[in-house]
């Protein structure tokens, strides 16, 4: 049973808002001197700073003003956009034991929230694209929860991350998430009544590893075991409101995960080796929304209201 109602989700979607060009000034940069000899992670945080605005300039609501410091002896400060932010203090946690001696430290040190973003279809029902304007109610943060609300006759597909703190190698982690519905007065439905029964709407894990490609047998295509879902272990999504609900699944646990073809992850070798390299190079993680024979074709409520609610993380 495949899991995808049409085409693959494509996070350029086909907004075509994204082609507009900013019309903000571009706040004026500053190159920035660390240190004569650079390690990978030195010139990673090198590079990020080769774009900080200058602090002089003022910043955009929702940058983070943070102070790096090195034991060369050099300090910059300056505001970043939280996925820069996210950036940088992954580089900065990377030069542990840099061969030269260089260390960094961040002021304040702790790691900004993960950044999440929502995925709507689009009229047609072929293609998703991100909520990333403000006027198309993207998904905000506060403490651990990221929250998001339903649309009139939207159907909201998907809610990930690229946080490098919940990616990459995700091979020993148990991904666990608190999920609610509050503020409406509806009841949920998906795209197409879900094209069989029973059409029962659901949100489940999801992730994407692209470097998990390759036919897996006759007649398979070298995306199926790019796309994984939780299988059967999902959260109902019945009416809003609806009362906080919590699901944990283990990343490694076998006959739990499926892919795009529908295929168990320990449905043939070629399948589970597909599906290890996946677990170790995750790109991007999060939930997926869906009704019927299909895990992702998106949901939405009656009344075209009420707020998604999720606390996502992952253990150890």
């Amino acid at each position: 049973m495949k899991q995808l109602r049409s085409n693959i989700p494509s996070p350029k979607g086909d907004n075509t808002k994204l082609g507009q060009k900013n019309r903000r000034k571009k706040p004026p940069t500053r190159t920035l001197w660390i240190a004569p000899a650079l390690t990978v992670s030195a010139a990673a945080v090198l590079l990020i700073l080769f774009s900080a605005p200058d602090p002089s300039h003022g910043q955009t609501i929702g940058d983070t003003q943070v102070t790096l410091s090195c034991n060369d002896g050099h300090s910059v400060t300056a505001a970043f956009d939280p996925a820069t932010l996210l950036q940088l203090t992954a580089a900065v946690q990377s030069m542990a034991g840099d061969p030269t001696g260089l260390s960094c430290t961040l002021d304040p040190a702790a790691a900004p929230q993960a950044s999440w973003t929502v995925y709507d279809y689009n009229p047609s029902g072929r293609a998703i694209r991100p909520r990333v304007s403000p006027d198309s109610m993207p998904a905000t943060t506060s403490g651990d929860t990221t929250s998001f609300q339903f649309l009139p006759n939207i159907y909201t597909a998907l809610l990930t991350t690229t946080d490098p703190s919940l990616t990459g190698d995700l091979s020993t982690k148990t991904l666990n998430v608190i999920v609610s519905v509050t503020g409406g007065a509806g009841t949920f439905q998906d795209q197409n009544n879900g094209g069989c029964t029973p059409d029962n709407k659901t949100v489940r894990f999801y992730f994407t590893s692209p470097k998990a490609s390759g036919t897996t047998g006759p007649g398979t295509k070298g995306f199926y075991t790019q796309f994984w879902w939780t299988n059967p272990m999902s959260v109902p999504l019945v009416s809003d409101p609806q009362a906080a609900m919590t699901i944990s699944q283990p990343v490694n646990a076998m006959h739990m995960w499926s892919d795009w073809n529908g295929k168990f992850n320990d449905d043939s070798p070629e399948v589970m080796a597909a599906f290890q390299v996946a677990i170790q190079n995750v790109q991007t993680v999060g939930l997926s929304f869906g009704g019927g024979c299909f895990f992702e074709n998106g949901v939405t409520t009656s009344d075209g209201s009420g707020t998604f609610n999720s606390t996502f993380t992952e253990m150890p």
